[in-house]
């Protein structure tokens, strides 16, 4: 199992995830992933826009927790998570300088959250 991070408060499920360019692969950064069962989206940290020359295409309506909708444009990129490939996941931009793994990523995965331990795990297979 993978520890919790302390660099948050509380500590949380965090793991290292790729992000690559989808035309171009060889544009790709390593970053930190905060899994967020409650987010609907996968947001990735708006300065890899430039870093990975990123183009939007398409527009998105969010709705966040006070009700207030936003539209925002939404990005294709390659993730590499747990070591598991997803190609053209869209993802919308976060202010944050992590990503926040949302449902429509981590619903491809088992995740099993070991909260009094403050570890977790994520695979393609079911825990034994």
């Amino acid at each position: 199992m993978i520890p919790y991070s302390k660099e948050h408060v509380p500590p949380a499920p965090v793991l290292q995830v790729a992000v690559a360019h989808v035309v171009h692969p060889r544009r790709h950064r390593v970053v930190s992933a905060l899994l967020d069962t409650g987010s609907d989206i996968t947001a990735i940290p708006d300065r890899l826009v430039a870093e990975l020359q990123l183009y939007p295409v398409g527009r998105l309506q969010l709705e966040d927790f006070r009700a207030e909708a936003t539209r925002v444009l939404t990005y294709a990129v390659h993730l590499t998570v747990a070591d598991s490939a997803l190609p053209r996941v869209e993802v919308v931009l976060t202010g944050l300088d992590f990503i926040v793994l949302g449902r429509d990523v981590l619903n491809q995965f088992y995740v099993q959250l070991a909260g009094p331990e403050q570890r977790f795990d994520l695979g393609l297979t079911p825990f034994a």
